[in-house]
Order: C-alpha cells, then structure tokens, then sequence
C-alpha cells in the first residue's frame, strides 16, 4: 500500500513538473512577443503546444500565427489562423490575417474563399477584409484587361464594382473604360469600310454605341460616388459625345 502511494505521488510530482515546464514555456513566449522578438516567441509557443493540451488557450494559438506571419513563415501561421477562425477567437482579425497569409503564398483563390467566409461572419467588423477583397478583384481586372482578356477583366471589375469600399468608384471607372474602349475599337476597325460597305458599317456602329452605353451607365454610378473626380466627367463627357 505505501510503495503504491509513493507511486502515485511521483506521478502527481510529474505532471507537476509538466505543467510547470509548459506554463514556462507559454510565459517565456508572451516575453518575447512583447520584446518583438517573434522567432523566440514563435518557438516557445510551440513547445507549450507540444507540451500541453491548449484546446482552451486561444490566445496563444492566435499569438503564435501573428510571429509565424511576422517572421514570414507563411505557412505556419495559415494553419494557426485557420485554428483560431476554427476557435472564433477574434474572428475579424483571424480571417483577415488568414487572408493575407493565403496571399502571400499567392493562394488567391483560398484568399478569396476566406474573405468571403469572413465577411460574412463578421458583418460589423469587415470593412478591411472587404477592401483586401475589392483591391484583389480591382487589380485582377488590370491584369486581365492587359491580357486582352476582356470577359474576364469585365466579370472581375463588376465584382470589385458591387463591393461599397474605397476602391468602389475606381472599380466603376475601370469597367467603364473596359467598355469605352471595346466600343473605340469597333468603331476603329469600321471606319475604313464606311463608305464602301455601309451596310457593316452601320451594323458595326450599332454594336459600338451598345457599347459606349453600357460605359455611360458604369461611369454614371462612379460618378454618384464620386461627385468630384474630374477623370470620371471627363470620361463620360467623351462617351456622351460618342452617343449623339
């Protein structure tokens, strides 16, 4: 009966030690955080990860992703903010850093996912993540116009276009544009058969103005946001001309 009791108390010692070794651990982590020192932080948080069951401590699992992300160790901290989005702790931040770590490894498509999910969870607090969403589908839209890939940069400056954030009217303007400068060339390519081919001419002018109108009516709301941008009245000024 003693050697048994003398057993257990060992064992109670053990699991002492243990978790004394591990609050250490999560203690000597939250130091280095506070001296900026993320590395440190970063590898004292994960021995108190390997050393504990931290279901309960969400604040660290949060931590611990910030110094992955802060010594650009992106993949690490994508599976701890994807823990903490899991935990709902801080989910506004969690998302967002989540995106922006997703992006960094240019996993555009998961990033575009996590802003989506997040927006959505966090209707009150996701006027960041919608801004990293409408400045993606806004740059997207540049690329692919570039490209001469006008289907595509349509579909994604109309996304960035229904988003109200900061880069709304710029987004309006761009498709604006996209559209002004399909009907120009139409028109372009036309002109040298106007008088020898009327017929395709005018056919061709038809589609040109459709053209034209659906940049008027882009350019329009652009303008309703942004009742100052001499760029956008100058822009519609033009198309307007183009339409009479």
């Amino acid at each position: 009966m003693k050697k048994f009791i003398l057993i257990l108390a060992v064992c109670f010692s053990a699991v002492g030690v243990f978790a004394q070794s591990a609050a250490q651990f999560k203690n000597e982590g939250n130091a280095a955080l506070k001296s900026k020192d993320y590395k440190t932080a970063l590898a004292k948080y994960e021995q108190f990860l390997a050393a504990e069951d931290t279901v309960e401590d969400l604040p660290l699992v949060f931590n611990a992703g910030y110094c992955a992300r802060k010594i650009k160790d992106y993949a690490k901290a994508e599976q701890l903010f994807a823990q903490s989005v899991k935990n709902n702790y801080k989910p506004s931040s969690s998302y967002l850093y989540l995106a922006t770590v997703q992006k960094s490894q240019k996993k555009y498509t998961d990033m575009v996912g996590t802003l989506d999910a997040g927006i959505k969870a966090c209707p009150t607090k996701k006027s960041k993540m919608v801004s990293m969403l409408s400045k993606h589908y806004l740059l997207e839209g540049q690329k692919a116009q570039k490209a001469n890939k006008f289907e595509d940069a349509e579909g994604l400056y109309q996304k960035a276009g229904n988003v109200k954030s900061k880069l709304q009217a710029d987004a309006l303007l761009s498709l604006g544009n996209l559209y002004y400068n399909k009907g120009a060339k139409i028109m372009q390519a036309a002109t040298p058969v106007a008088n020898t081919e009327p017929e395709k001419y005018k056919a061709e002018s038809v589609k040109a103005k459709s053209y034209f109108k659906k940049a008027l009516v882009e350019l329009t709301k652009a303008k309703a946001i942004a009742p100052a941008r001499e760029d956008i009245s100058t822009t519609m000024t033009t198309v307007k001309g183009l339409l009479k």
